[in-house]
């Protein structure tokens, strides 16, 4: 009985122990799913931290095969993922391999180095286009093993497109392309020696440019800017040196070239812009030229005898550049229809019979004249689609044509031959109540050939019709005068202007 007994405690017991044995089977089993779930977290964490990463990440093996390589890398590379994983990381298209290799030695130095590397390099994406980039490096360890080397890529190829341009700025001049005054100095420092002798200086200034400013606006004349630079850089020599020495001026640097060779470069550049001069707008390249042929002259005093010369040549020439230029802008005017030829003899005229029936002196009657051929002037500045549309005139667009008084204030003023008539071209669009453009100006305060030019000016217009303005009859246009005396015009001179043309009524 007693062995039977044992034999069932016994029994138990082993019972009893695997129990014990299932349930840390069991405890393991549910520590292992945990542990494995908790891996997986851990594993999808990284991958998104990797991922949302701003900078290009790409983890090799001791191999310096990629295991591993996040969304930015592979927007940066222009590529897929799976043309990147289980490549050599030098088989990345690197047109510049700089310190790669390093990045495989890191697994010798073991997990306790601090061993930091940096690297620059340009890559090429997969349509060719460079990407330069800054790396460095992470060691992903376990325990005391390197298991693999994270490579940080950090895009800087706007960086250095701003630091290339800012490289090229600091000596090129932006418009043209020339070189700037700073490097022409640095180079008048470097070749002023006595191998280079002869060394010969050329400078230019364009005679015309503030015009074409005043009357097309800047734009026309960045324009003619690059036209005289790429006059300069045709008509010099390889070895020569140009730059845009000023606002508008030129200057060239001509290593061992004697007087009869500059002469002969400088004719050509004034041949040539003389032929862009009849293409395009009239303006006159004014140049002066020195050598240096002793070695103890300066070239300070080489660069200031060009300098005279050339404003010697910019006087003589210069008096003849206002007066041909505005010229040409009232051929310009007409040829684009903004001002026909007979709306300005009409209106030349009518002026003069104005101002006989009024008395004027014969130096005004002149004025008179002169400004009913040049009141519109600054009509070629504005765009055509706006002075052409058959439309009436938006807000935008009437401020734009509201600008044009001034731009032919400006161009008239610039030469001699007309500033005296720049103020009436100012404001023959100011009224009599002092609602017109662009002072203000009322009543009296307006000058008088404003005044008049104004009334016959719109008078013509009523009658030939203008874009979006119909024709009137003569009946009909002097019924509007007279709407608009006192408030346009000076209520004398419409009365006195409509006694002369109701005659043939």
């Amino acid at each position: 009985m007693d062995k039977e007994n044992k034999s069932k405690e016994q029994f138990s017991e082993e019972i009893e122990k695997l129990k014990k044995l299932f349930d840390d089977l069991k405890n393991r089993e549910v520590k292992y799913e945990y542990l494995k779930s908790s891996l997986k977290t851990s594993e999808e964490k990284y991958k998104g931290l990797i991922n949302s990463a701003p900078f290009g990440i790409i983890e090799i093996d001791r191999n310096g095969i990629i295991i591993n390589i996040n969304n930015t890398a592979l927007k940066l590379f222009n590529c897929k993922i799976t043309d990147m994983l289980g490549k050599h990381f030098t088989s990345v298209d690197a047109i510049e391999e700089k310190n790669f290799s390093q990045y495989f030695k890191l697994f010798d130095y073991g997990a306790g180095s601090n061993k930091k590397l940096y690297s620059k390099a340009v890559f090429k994406d997969s349509e060719n286009n460079k990407i330069f980039v800054e790396t460095g490096c992470n060691l992903i360890k376990n325990g005391t093993k390197v298991i693999c080397v994270q490579i940080i890529i950090n895009n800087v190829t706007e960086r250095k497109k701003i630091e290339n341009e800012l490289k090229y700025l600091r000596f090129h001049d932006r418009l043209t392309g020339l070189f700037n005054r700073l490097y022409m100095d640095e180079e008048i420092k470097r070749l002023d020696s006595k191998k280079q002798l002869p060394l010969s200086f050329i400078i230019g200034d364009i005679n015309g440019l503030k015009l074409v400013n005043d009357a097309f606006g800047n734009n026309e004349g960045d324009r003619l800017l690059k036209r005289v630079a790429g006059v300069f850089r045709k008509a010099c020599r390889e070895e020569d040196i140009i730059s845009r020495y000023g606002e508008d001026e030129f200057a060239v640097l001509l290593p061992k070239t004697s007087k009869e060779a500059v002469s002969i470069i400088e004719k050509r550049i004034i041949e040539m812009c003389r032929q862009i001069s009849k293409k395009h707008f009239h303006f006159i390249i004014s140049l002066g030229t020195a050598t240096k042929e002793d070695p103890e002259n300066n070239f300070k005093d080489i660069i200031i005898n060009a300098r005279d010369i050339m404003q010697k040549n910019k006087l003589i020439s210069g008096k003849s550049i206002p007066g041909n230029a505005v010229t040409t802008l009232i051929d310009s005017l007409m040829g684009e229809g903004y001002e026909t030829r007979e709306h300005i003899k009409r209106v030349e005229k009518m002026a003069e019979d104005l101002a006989v029936s009024l008395k004027l002196p014969k130096s005004k009657v002149d004025e008179l004249s002169i400004l009913a051929n040049l009141h519109g002037l600054g009509k070629i500045a504005i765009p055509d689609k706006i002075l052409k549309d058959k439309k009436k005139p938006s807000k935008e667009d009437w401020e734009i044509i509201k600008s044009y008084p001034e731009i032919g204030y400006n161009i008239a003023k610039s030469s001699f031959k007309f500033s005296n008539i720049a103020d009436y071209i100012l404001c023959h669009n100011e009224r009599w109540d002092g609602n017109g453009y662009p002072r203000k100006l009322k009543g009296s305060d307006i000058p008088l050939l404003s005044r008049i030019i104004s009334i016959i000016d719109a008078y013509d217009i009523m009658r030939s019709g203008r874009f979006y303005k119909k024709t009137l009859s003569k009946a009909e246009a002097i019924k509007e005068l007279r709407a608009c005396s006192g408030k346009q015009f000076d209520p004398v001179l419409v009365e006195e202007f409509i006694s002369i043309i109701s005659d043939d009524i």
